[in-house]
């Protein structure tokens, strides 16, 4: 008797346990595959191949061909079968040359398979259920003709003999008339395998008018034992003791108690498979519950109890207990919701077995790929318990590891898993579905409900940011899902800056505020004033997170995590509180600690946390006039140092308080999104974004509508691929060559007007980067390592390239494209470099590589000059150039510029006249001592220092 609860097929199918060594097949779809232990037993036996992607493809459908190299595999072996070939075509449609001809060939010599009446096989069409049952009836010894299965009704008689030896066992669904496919083949012979063969009584063909007629016993019967070893464990002989006699069936328990089985070959473990469970629960059951489903008639005073593989209590499962699996009497707190409970029942001596599986919730912290046997490592999220269900385990060091296609996993997935605790091990892992939404209210212990559909809690359930009571509605968060689609995990909604701000004034504060409406600081550094959907007076002076629907009305809702570094209030601006002295907050810490060279970050005392790449910061500086500008930086490297005391004074003397408003990841104390007023505060300049124009795309001068001018360029801004507006008349004080053709420009601090339009930049600061310029970018040994400059690798410096560095190429025709690693940069001689080495760590932190043509340096025109080398130098007023590889008569155009932060600002040009091999000439040109200069011609450059 075998019962099944159809709410839990899904579990069982999905989580069942499966322990799997050498010779099982590992395919990268393991996760797909349905018939798994059918499936690993006949590629483990070589009858089945996966794909040379390492995939099986369960669902694909079968073809007759590939039905055919089946059968001879199950017959022959897949050694000997390999072998099989044709002399002749065995019909029409089958060359020699086909790949399954000799297959074909056999089969159809055996009396297995037959072709169709044109003559043809139809080798690549697809295969019935039918069909494939027919010849799986021929290989058990099954005559066609006896049976029946010829003629108009041959599929009656097949698929009731099929049926009834169970060929179809395991698919409840099936339909004879459908294509089977590739885990349907596997599964329908692996029950092949422990089908009994028949044999008939001697029998004789003779011919009657011209017809064959099969005169023979009329019933078939089974073979008998034999020499053959009982391998199956039934009566007779069964195919696989007389084909594979080193496959092994061996009856036992696996790992969580269940029965089980557990398959060999030839000495090496396939694996073992617990048999399906006669009910399936859960959650927890009353004891009468479980006899009535299992149809007994008989209790059971002292049915076993399984936890995790564990013996735990015994219980009585008898008619009307109304006592259950787990209670206070008896397994106390080990089952609940999300537990799975399957029940195992002997008829014969009327025992039942209660195994109690937990699933509990973790993140792949990592992966090993480079290893005979790869593996995940699982970190858990979950509280795993030991059978008195306080006891914690600890799921660490090799533990924590699972063998499996690591293909199948990335970092920070979340999973779901299962840990027998009689093997110390994880068992399986699978990863976790996942669901999105607005968070619309939640029951403490027992449910909550997103985006408007309720979900019950799994028993093992975790959060990430710490506590249930941490979760705040209206908030948006990811939840994971276990089998049963009950919550396993909560997690908040994947952190976006953009969408956060801080609240800085409410109706209540400010009477020029209508109702509804608050003051935002954007995470962009802007201001708005915007009308709100309810009354946020309670959301002053906190970090929020925002949505405006289409009419332009903004839903706050308070971030998660925020935390503050004092009794924050907004300024009131008034005679007591000026913004001019305190800014836009007050009531900070004195001791405020931020560096760019270092993670730590002291908010106050006792207070440390972290920055990283990530880190949003937006940073309040007010003026003696009481205006505020906000500054914006990502990334602690690039965000200001900003101390309460100034280091530069002896002694050191506090300025002011900063006021810090940030929140953090999760229970974490690494900082996503920070609002810091350092009025008054010492504070350096922060590395500000970085914007790159691509010379060779910058068009001639636009004038639009509203007589704007400019020039449009190719540009990176930060880390952003874009096109930049660059106005033709900059501001006082910007090193932006507006309309520059010939050179690449990198420059900082870039503002642009209302039109954005950009209006100024700043060169790069040296107290940030070094910036390197010249020709030659050559790939080395090491993972983060670069060469630059020289006119070989060996003649090049060497340079480390940051974990995080932004680099880019940019063609001749200023097209730039991201490199997103430096083993993907490719050894070039011509290409020109501008590079900008952070001065804290002294890595490269951005690299733009220009490519040349050949026979073209960036800006020099159509010349087609090619150089061997190039040098200079400097006296009163002259550079002296000497070019080597020139020709005589030739006419070579030197350029000399100006490095100028990550700009190159053209001095002059000068035509020379070239000589035979090698021409020096002098050109007039007055350098700054102390400055730094590039003469370039062609294809060479050369750095000058004077």
């Amino acid at each position: 008797m075998k019962k099944f609860l159809s709410l839990v097929l899904a579990l069982v199918m999905t989580m069942s346990l499966v322990t799997v060594s050498a010779g099982a097949k590992d395919f990268s779809d393991d996760g797909s595959i349905t018939y798994k232990e059918a499936v690993d037993v006949i590629s483990g036996i070589g009858v089945v191949d996966g794909y040379s992607g390492g995939d099986f493809k369960p669902t694909e459908v079968l073809t007759r061909g590939a039905a055919a190299k089946i059968i001879c595999n199950l017959i022959l072996g897949p050694t000997t079968a390999s072998y099989l070939s044709a002399d002749t075509a065995p019909f029409k449609d089958v060359p020699v040359t086909n790949v399954f001809a000799g297959y074909i060939t056999y089969c159809s010599q055996q009396g297995i398979i037959n072709g169709y009446a044109d003559g043809t096989f139809r080798p690549t069409a697809t295969l019935s259920g039918n069909a494939f049952m027919k010849m799986l009836l021929g290989a058990l010894g099954y005559d066609s003709a006896i049976e029946g299965y010829t003629g108009a009704n041959w599929t009656v008689a097949v698929i009731k003999q099929a049926a009834g030896i169970g060929l179809d066992d395991g698919n409840d669904e099936f339909v004879g008339s459908k294509a089977v496919t590739r885990e349907e083949a596997a599964l329908y012979a692996f029950n092949m395998l422990q089908a009994t063969m028949v044999e008939y009584d001697a029998k004789t063909s003779v011919d009657i008018n011209g017809a064959t007629v099969t005169i023979a016993g009329d019933k078939a019967k089974e073979v008998a034992q034999g020499s053959y070893d009982n391998n199956m464990h039934k009566p007779n002989l069964q195919f696989a003791e007389r084909y594979f006699d080193k496959l092994d069936k061996t009856e036992t328990t696996d790992d969580f108690a269940r029965p089980a089985t557990k398959w060999t070959f030839k000495g090496d473990k396939i694996g073992t498979y617990a048999d399906a469970a006669d009910v399936t629960y859960t959650s927890n059951v009353k004891l009468g519950d479980i006899y009535s489903d299992l149809d007994m008639s008989e209790k059971d005073k002292n049915a076993e109890v399984y936890y995790n593989g564990v013996e735990a209590d015994d219980v009585a499962v008898s008619k009307g207990n109304t006592v259950k699996v787990s209670s206070s009497s008896a397994n106390n707190k080990l089952v609940a919701d999300g537990s799975t409970v399957e029940v195992f029942y002997d008829e014969d001596n009327n025992d039942v077995t209660i195994c109690i599986i937990d699933t509990y919730v973790g993140t792949i912290s990592s992966k090993e790929e480079k290893v005979s046997d790869p593996y995940v490592v699982v970190n858990s999220e979950s509280l795993v318990t030991e059978k008195d269900a306080s006891t914690p385990v600890s799921i660490s060091g090799s533990k924590a590891r699972f063998e499996t296609n690591t293909d199948n996993f990335e970092e920070d997935d979340v999973v779901l898993f299962t840990y027998s605790q009689s093997a110390d091990e994880i068992k399986s892992v699978v990863k976790a579905e996942s669901v999105e939404g607005t968070l619309d209210k939640y029951t403490l212990g027992k449910n909550l409900t997103l985006a408007d559909t309720e979900y019950k809690y799994s028993k093992n359930i975790a959060f990430s940011f710490g506590s249930e009571t941490s979760m705040t509605t209206k908030s948006d968060y990811v939840i994971y899902l276990d089998t049963n689609g009950m919550v396993i995990y909560v997690d908040e909604q994947e952190f976006d800056a953009s969408q956060y701000a801080y609240v800085l004034y409410t109706q209540s504060s400010n009477s020029r505020f209508g109702k509804d409406q608050v003051q935002l600081v954007m995470s962009d550094g802007s201001v708005k004033t915007v009308d709100t959907d309810d009354d946020y007076t309670s959301l002053e002076g906190t970090i929020v997170y925002y949505r405006a629907d289409d009419k332009g009305e903004y839903a706050l809702r308070q971030a998660a995590n925020v935390h503050k570094n004092g009794s924050i209030v907004t300024t009131e601006d008034d005679r007591t509180y000026p913004i001019s002295t305190n800014g836009v907050l007050r009531n900070g810490a004195t001791d405020f600690d931020m560096k760019n060279t270092r993670a730590a970050i002291t908010t106050k005392t006792g207070t440390t946390v972290y920055g990283n790449s990530e880190t949003v910061f937006v940073v309040a500086e007010s003026d003696a006039r009481g205006k505020t500008d906000y500054s914006v930086y990502k990334g602690i490297k690039n965000a200001p140092t900003i101390m309460s005391d100034d280091p530069t004074t002896s002694p050191t003397v506090e300025t002011k308080a900063v006021e810090m408003v940030y929140t953090t990841s999760g229970s974490s104390d690494v900082v996503t999104f920070a609002f810091i007023d350092a009025t008054g505060a010492y504070v350096t300049n922060g590395k500000r974004d970085v914007v790159f124009l691509a010379a060779e795309s910058a068009t001639k001068m636009i004038t639009d509508g509203d007589n704007n001018q400019y020039y449009l360029y190719n540009a990176v801004v930060d880390d952003e691929i874009t096109t930049v507006k660059v106005k033709a008349a900059q501001d006082a004080g910007s090193v932006v060559l507006a309309g520059n053709d010939t050179v690449n420009q990198v420059v900082t601090n870039a503002d642009y007007n209302n039109k954005g339009l950009l209006t100024s930049a700043d060169a790069i600061s040296t107290s940030d980067y070094t910036t390197l310029t010249g020709t030659g970018v050559w790939k080395l040994s090491g993972s983060y390592s670069i060469g630059l400059g020289g006119t070989t690798a060996s003649a090049s410096v060497r340079y480390t390239v940051a974990s995080d560095a932004k680099m880019y190429y940019i063609d001749t025709d200023g097209v730039i494209t991201k490199i997103d690693d430096v083993k993907n940069i490719s050894s070039d001689s011509t290409a020109t470099y501008i590079g900008l080495l952070d001065v804290t760590d002294g890595d490269i932190a951005y690299l733009f590589i220009q490519e040349v043509d050949n026979g073209k340096q960036e800006g020099a025109g159509n010349s087609g000059v090619v150089l061997s080398g190039i040098s200079a130098s400097y006296s009163s007023g002259t550079v002296t150039v000497t070019l080597t590889g020139t020709n005589a008569g030739q006419v070579y155009p030197v350029t000399i510029s100006l490095v100028n932060g990550g700009t190159l600002v053209k001095l002059t040009t000068a035509n020379v006249t070239g000589a035979a091999t090698t021409t020096t000439a002098t050109i007039s040109a007055a350098l700054s001592a102390g400055s730094t200069y590039m003469v370039t011609c062609g294809d060479q450059s050369f750095v000058l220092g004077v």
